[in-house]
């Protein structure tokens, strides 16, 4: 990084990075710690968090940093599992004692880690999207958008706007689909008086749907409401076709990647995709930081980049606004309204939430074209 220097320190088996302006030194700086994989199998979502972050880093330290301050990351390694997590937290708080945590994306390290947020009374940003990770709590805060937004909003979608009743349900078994499936089959029974006509789950990773497919196909749904990995989009929508299954097919945001748009080819056309996160068809200022981020790492910006870039600007902002403590910066985040950031507007609800749309975008040609932004209900 340029001005920038990197020191890796262990503390209790974690990795700790710390990055400082050379200019100063880290008495004059800020503490903001980050609570992340950077090992074990899920190492790739640490390196897209630390790479937001990093453009972050350099664009807050270039400006001034935080009253006078150099802004001072530091990194501690979970190890992806929840001791871990604890384990980093702990040294980010105690033996650092810095004054906000970017944390954790996975929501049960976020739940595990809960307790000793309240102890520090520190405030704790996350990516994490089961709304168990705000509760309980005054300190953790929401960058990413909750689950129980997602599915209200998808449900409102696809019945009022949509008009559809008859409908399915598919999605990967794991955790965190198989959770969104819940959620959203709740909405539609207490909101709708809707049960989907299939539900049916597949094992993580799998690549042949045709027997959830079949159920679709003889029950004649009009929509297919679709959660899965990325790896399981591309032979998801080939076999929706190959079945010549006629149901709309309203996919989450990972069926939009761009992996999975140039597996499926032609059959990925018409599918329409819910995000919270399409730089392509927002605002000047996402797209050229998308641009930028693309030319810096050779990859294509994502959600996660995307929010945890938003997450250190969330934190230094608040510092600016209601000073450099733990308790000023929890208060200004409370007061934040519209901060715009490179993934979305931030406002924080009573819940700590701070997302409050999303969008939905039609697949022609392997190019998202936005259809309608769904905004939550005051």
């Amino acid at each position: 990084m340029r001005g920038m220097k990197v020191a890796v320190v262990a503390w209790c088996a974690s990795v700790v990075a710390v990055v400082v302006p050379d200019a100063r030194s880290a008495q004059d700086s800020v503490k903001i710690g980050v609570q992340l994989p950077l090992s074990g199998e899920r190492a790739a979502v640490g390196r897209a968090m630390k790479s937001g972050i990093a453009m972050a880093i350099e664009a807050v330290n270039r400006g001034g940093g935080i009253k006078g301050m150099p802004l001072e990351v530091i990194y501690a390694d979970d190890h992806n599992t929840e001791q871990g997590a604890i384990d980093a937290l702990r040294t980010l708080t105690r033996q650092h004692q810095v004054v906000a945590v970017i944390g954790e994306l996975f929501s049960r390290f976020v739940i595990a880690s809960r307790e000793l947020v309240e102890q520090e009374k520190v405030p704790y940003l996350s990516g994490a999207t089961s709304p168990r990770t705000t509760e309980r709590t005054g300190w953790i805060f929401r960058v990413g958008a909750s689950d129980a937004l997602l599915v209200d909003l998808l449900a409102r979608y696809v019945v009022e706007d949509l008009r559809v009743g008859r409908l399915s349900v598919l999605h990967d078994r794991t955790g965190i689909h198989n959770a969104r499936a819940d959620l959203l089959v709740k909405v539609l029974h207490e909101k709708y008086g809707i049960a989907p006509l299939v539900r049916a789950p597949w094992t993580p990773g799998d690549r042949d749907f045709r027997g959830q497919l079949e159920q679709v196909k003889a029950t004649a749904v009009e929509a297919i409401l679709a959660l899965g990995e990325t790896g399981e989009g591309g032979p998801f929508l080939r076999q929706v076709k190959g079945l010549a299954i006629q149901a709309q097919v309203i996919a989450h945001r990972d069926f939009g990647a761009r992996q999975v748009l140039e597996e499926a080819g032609d059959a990925a056309n018409g599918t329409l995709i819910i995000s919270e996160y399409f730089p392509a068809l927002q605002g000047p200022d996402e797209r050229a930081w998308a641009r930028s981020y693309q030319e810096r790492y050779g990859t294509e910006a994502n959600v996660i980049a995307a929010q945890y870039h938003d997450a250190l600007l969330l934190v230094v902002e608040a510092a600016r606004r209601a000073g450099p403590s733990r308790d000023g910066i929890r208060s200004g985040l409370e007061q934040l309204k519209g901060f715009r950031g490179a993934m979305a507007d931030y406002t924080f609800d009573e819940k700590r939430n701070g997302i409050h749309r999303f969008y939905v975008a039609r697949i022609t040609d392997g190019t998202p074209a936005l259809v309608v932004s769904l905004a939550e209900k005051p």
